[in-house]
């Protein structure tokens, strides 16, 4: 089997988990459970764990929730304060925290490793807390708690809400909150390789946007992962014999047997575009994550065995370790006949539940899923 990325996974504090524990992964991982329970917010936090706590991605991660009242676009409210757009900034994160609010202490943080690596000084795993810096020592690694109250001498007269991101137990880097502030100072601290991201793309439930899917083809335009992306369409389409994107409209077009010229990619259906997207992504993530929300959206039942076994076969020759969530049975039954093909232990799917308040999760290995889907019993 491939060289893992994440041989385990264990968050703290981030969302709705208190503390979960995933003690083994496989090389393609399908997560399972009711609604709120936590299945998107694991892809997050291992987009997280990927992008080394990038606050880039902090603020992308409120502002797809509209937790984040900046938007995508930078403010050109002149009116609006550094402290007010501090006080903004403080309240929007704390969506990110488990407990909501429950961030006014150092104490609290987020935590996104390998089981046992959290305290790894040499390991990958990431830390991120917020707090406050007094700019009048601002090189000063120190944070003081939001909640400490000062007067007199040892009062704060300038002080700025920050996060603070530590890789494998060590302090690297402190930036701002404030979302333009915190990317302005997180291109001049993310380098050398201990920011080193790990390749990883995700898709949403709705696909990959016009602007994705173009700097992902280009990406692999010419080459012979191309060849990938082709295969995945065939699974529906096996007419289909070439695939491009329109040079200015960056829209995805195929070459169909019995006709003269390319059609849009998406008049064949919601399907083909679904399985597109996921196959460019896989070839775009080598000896990264792959990350897909809802993966069974617009692929019908049937060939869904088929999409997984393009889905290990690629993920085994690029070492992709994949992580993807589904509400559906059918998916889950397609997903445990490729694993159990497999007979690599590569697949692993892993049920989210809340038990008490906590988010916990249940392992079922191949054999245990086969056991499973044989006796129809309930594991979504």
């Amino acid at each position: 089997m491939a060289d893992l990325q994440l041989d385990s996974l264990e968050i703290q504090g981030f969302r709705g988990f208190r503390h979960l524990q995933i003690s083994r992964l496989g090389l393609v991982n399908l997560v399972v459970g009711k609604n709120n329970v936590g299945k998107t917010s694991l892809l997050e936090a291992v987009r997280l764990y990927a992008q080394r706590g990038s606050p880039n991605l902090i603020w992308e991660l409120l502002d797809v929730r509209d937790e984040s009242p900046f938007g995508r676009a930078p403010s050109t409210n002149r009116l609006v304060t550094r402290i007010d757009k501090e006080e903004q900034a403080l309240e929007a994160i704390r969506y990110l925290f488990f407990g909501r609010k429950d961030i006014i202490d150092t104490g609290k943080s987020i935590q996104v490793g390998s089981i046992k690596s959290l305290t790894k000084v040499l390991s990958k795993a990431i830390t991120i807390e917020v707090g406050l810096l007094q700019e009048r020592f601002p090189r000063s690694s120190q944070l003081i708690p939001t909640s400490t109250e000062t007067d007199g001498d040892d009062a704060l007269d300038v002080h700025t809400f920050i996060l603070a991101i530590s890789i494998g137990g060590l302090r690297s880097a402190i930036v701002p909150l404030e979302p333009e502030a915190a990317a302005r100072n997180w291109r001049r601290n993310a380098i050398g390789e201990r920011f080193k991201e790990i390749p990883n793309v995700f898709i949403s439930a709705n696909g990959l946007d016009k602007n994705e899917v173009g700097s992902l083809w280009d990406a692999i335009n010419l080459t012979s992962l191309q060849e990938d992306v082709l295969d995945a369409l065939k699974i529906i389409a096996p007419i289909v014999t070439g695939v491009g994107l329109m040079v200015e409209e960056r829209i995805p077009i195929v070459r169909v047997v019995g006709l003269d010229a390319p059609v849009p990619l998406k008049s064949m259906g919601e399907g083909m575009n679904r399985l597109f997207g996921i196959a460019l992504a896989l070839a775009n993530a080598k000896d990264g994550f792959l990350l897909i929300d809802e993966i069974e959206n617009g692929i019908h039942y049937s060939v869904q065995p088929d999409a997984w076994q393009l889905i290990f076969r690629v993920a085994r020759q690029l070492n992709v370790q994949v992580f993807a969530t589904s509400h559906s049975w059918d998916c889950i039954e397609a997903f445990q006949k490729v694993a159990n093909d497999e007979k690599q232990e590569e697949g692993m799917l892993i049920r989210l539940e809340e038990r008490d308040g906590d988010i916990d999760a249940t392992l079922f290995t191949e054999e245990e899923l086969m056991i499973a889907t044989r006796s129809q019993i309930e594991v979504r």
